[in-house]
């Protein structure tokens, strides 16, 4: 018991640090613990931890993918904008979005395995393309209305709980699964910690990393459409929130920035306390200024001890 402790220490501190912060605030604003408040913190975390399963994927590898914000802004505008509202259009609206996203993705990936760009230098200017294509083709307009379905995964419940959740869960299992019962994992981890003895032992890093860059932009298509459903409408810059968010997730639950170590389900710890801590800030009621500050410096904090963590690896 005493080696499961040690071995899963970091996520154990990662859910105690969002129970902790849950339990001060609750004191604080009761409010704040009653069940409709707590079905909506899981709903926001809920979107970020969707965005953060591609993210945690790159990190692992020792990468980083800046690109997510406008890949889940082009996913939530298309599947307004393409559908014009109408469920009849999703059963090529949603197929085709996740195929360019993950395109997005694709084209990331090559870039960084293939030719060897810096995935910083690479994903943020992505980003940038896609932010300025998007304003090209929407002329700066905003978003139509998301169709009922959508709204519906985004915003209802099934028996109380938020088809986000569940939605969430059922992609959280599936990538624990992937990243440490399936031989994908092994090698996304082997490659995180030195992609040349990765490849000395026959795993082909490029692929491996290629296919990370892959998931990102998949899981940031389905962030995408969901928040759309969640707001209910789509606009220009709507997910410019989730490029820091996503990174800081999968900081806080643990993961090495420097790569090679890492569990998902500590990026779903680091989600909620995200979630928490801007929760905390607005039951402050501080002025917006000083929210975005002291939410900066608690997640910078968070990011810094991961890379420390990363030195001493």
């Amino acid at each position: 018991m005493k080696l499961k402790v040690q071995r899963h220490q970091t996520l154990i501190i990662s859910y105690l640090t969002a129970l902790v912060l849950f339990a001060a605030i609750s004191v604080y604003k009761p409010g704040f613990a009653s069940i409709d408040h707590i079905r909506v913190l899981c709903s926001e975390a809920a979107i970020i931890g969707v965005v953060a399963i591609g993210q945690t994927f790159v990190i692992i590898t020792g990468g980083i993918d800046l690109s997510v914000a406008w890949m889940v802004g082009i996913a939530a505008i298309m599947i307004t904008n393409v559908t014009k509202g109408l469920d009849e259009s999703l059963a090529w609206a949603v197929p085709f979005i996740l195929v360019l996203t993950t395109c997005f993705g694709l084209v990331n990936g090559i870039c960084i395995a293939y030719l060897n760009m810096p995935p910083i230098v690479m994903t943020l200017g992505m980003n940038t393309v896609l932010q300025g294509g998007l304003v090209a083709v929407t002329q700066g307009a905003p978003g139509g209305a998301a169709p009922a379905f959508i709204k519906k995964m985004g915003q209802s419940s099934f028996l109380g709980i938020p088809y986000l959740i569940i939605i969430w869960a059922v992609l959280a299992a599936v990538v624990t699964v992937l990243l440490f019962k399936m031989k994908y994992g092994r090698e996304l981890f082997a490659v995180g910690n030195n992609a040349t003895v990765a490849a000395y032992s026959g795993i082909n890093v490029r692929r491996v990393t290629l296919t990370a860059y892959a998931v990102s932009g998949l899981t940031a298509g389905i962030a995408g459409m969901l928040l759309a459903g969640k707001v209910g409408q789509s606009y220009l810059g709507i997910g410019d929130n989730f490029q820091f968010q996503s990174i800081a997730a999968v900081a806080i639950g643990g993961t090495s920035l420097m790569g090679g170590n890492g569990n998902y389900l500590g990026t779903v710890a680091g989600a909620f306390t995200i979630t928490i801590i801007l929760g905390i800030l607005a039951a402050l009621n501080l002025p917006f200024g000083v929210q975005k500050m002291a939410y900066g410096i608690v997640v910078l904090a968070s990011v810094l001890m991961s890379v420390r963590k990363g030195l001493r690896k």
